[in-house]
């Protein structure tokens, strides 16, 4: 399913930025929408707005939950461990970024962010290793703290019911769509080879992270792995508080990476609609973006339900749905045309069915995991 859904994402990267060569650089989600579909824009431009708007609420929200349990472990206590003060300090850090107006000025942050996850993938890793080899790395031990059996079955295949509730999870596990025009856009020599080469190397990336971190923590737990999986293992492990720690910042730096597609898509609804000057819109819109994430995430610590409906339905859009009816659309002369419509008519079939499993897993009362 990783490998299935990551070329199908690299695939619909391709495609939008095809469909951006076709529609003239710089490009955006409107002026591809509105090539393909005439009227669309707009609702493209509300899907991509909410959408990011939603997830980058979600990391706040994440921030202050991870920190207050990392630090703790440092010995930490009373207002240290209170999550509004790291969703303030989150926002300290991540809203003046979310002001630059080029991605590429967010180069370093996601230098950061990717050698925390390097951190975090080598952490897992070698917890997987030091049960393979008992006694190698003592201080690895995933079972330390626990009295009771922490290792569960591990099975080749789960039943299909259960492959079909874990779907949205890997659907939109590669959702980087949302950057692709401003990535193109300030690509040196955006040829076609360049812009596919990013997609593929972006995804192919991505996917080898997946698959460390997925085998090596099923591989440790089995059965008993927790759906956040630093939970899982020992909690007073200072390189497991490091590794909280390092997801925080990971997440405080990836915020900015969807304020500047939530910003674009809002600005560009407000200039279908007025004459506005082009520093005053990305400042106040930007300033409304911060204030509008962290007091939400400083109200709430549970945003399940509207995330995950946000993701089902504005991360379908923008992953499978645009960029299949784009290509199909915009070029009839190719042959590989048919590959776009693929790509719309799984879109097509994930989003009734993402919103099916979420609506079945609302009726039961179980957690939902915002994707």
């Amino acid at each position: 399913m990783l490998l299935a859904f990551g070329l199908c994402s690299a695939t619909a990267l391709v495609c939008l930025s095809e469909a951006a060569d076709y529609a003239g650089r710089p490009a955006n989600f409107r002026s591809v929408s509105e090539l393909a579909v005439p009227g669309a824009g707009v609702y493209i431009d509300v899907a991509v707005a909410i959408k990011c708007f939603g997830v980058a609420t979600s990391y706040l929200i994440v921030i202050a939950d991870s920190v207050p349990k990392a630090i703790a472990a440092f010995g930490a206590t009373g207002i240290w461990l209170d999550r509004r003060l790291w969703t303030i300090a989150a926002l300290a850090v991540a809203g003046p970024l979310a002001y630059m107006k080029q991605i590429t000025a967010l180069q370093h942050a996601s230098k950061v962010a990717l050698s925390c996850v390097l951190l975090i993938t080598v952490m897992i890793v070698v917890f997987a290793i030091e049960k393979a080899f008992p006694d190698l790395m003592p201080d690895f031990d995933a079972c330390a703290e626990k009295e009771d059996e922490c290792e569960g079955t591990i099975v080749l295949v789960q039943s299909p019911m259960t492959i079909l509730r874990a779907l949205p999870v890997f659907v939109f596990s590669y959702t980087c769509h949302q950057n692709i025009f401003s990535i193109t856009n300030e690509l040196a020599n955006p040829t076609r080879e360049r812009n596919a080469t990013v997609a593929f190397i972006a995804v192919s990336v991505a996917l080898v992270i997946y698959i460390l971190l997925g085998s090596s923590g099923y591989y440790t737990f089995g059965s008993f792995v927790s759906k956040d999986i630093l939970v899982s293992y020992p909690q007073a492990n200072i390189t497991v508080a490091v590794a909280r720690l390092a997801i925080s910042l990971v997440v405080t730096c990836c915020y900015p990476l969807q304020a500047h597609p939530s910003r674009a898509a809002f600005s560009s609804i407000v200039k279908n609609c007025a004459t506005v000057d082009e520093d005053v819109l990305h400042y106040s819109i930007t300033t409304l973006f911060v204030v509008c994430t962290g007091s939400i995430a400083f109200m709430v610590d549970d945003l399940g339900m509207i995330l995950s409906i946000v993701g089902a339905t504005g991360s379908t859009i923008v992953s499978y749905i645009l960029p299949g009816a784009s290509y199909f659309l915009l070029f009839p002369d190719r042959a590989s045309r048919w590959v776009g419509f693929g790509l719309l008519c799984i879109g097509l079939a994930i989003m009734p069915l993402s919103l099916g499993l979420i609506i079945q897993k609302i009726m039961s009362g179980a957690p939902l995991t915002p994707h």
